[in-house]
């Protein structure tokens, strides 16, 4: 299963991005601004997503996580033939 977590950190914590890709089963983490500071692609047919999840929460400075996982892709649906 693939899905995008979207991360919020305490106001003291700097980028994080790089401590979120060294978990098993993230695929991409990229810092932010905004309401979320950085977002997660994971996914893995070995981890259910709750314990990526749940690792994500682990990292320092990680107040909030919210799981959006990916129901359809535009990858994959099938390519049509141009006129």
């Amino acid at each position: 299963m693939q899905a995008y977590v979207l991360v919020q950190t305490a106001s003291n914590t700097g980028p994080i991005a790089r401590d979120l890709e060294v978990i098993a089963g993230v695929e991409s983490a990229q810092d932010l601004r905004g309401p979320y500071d950085a977002i997660v692609r994971a996914g893995s047919n070995h981890r259910p997503p709750e314990t990526i999840l749940a690792d994500i929460r682990k990292v320092p400075g990680v107040v909030r996580a919210l799981c959006a996982p990916l129901v359809a892709s535009l990858h994959d649906a099938p390519r049509t033939e141009a006129a």
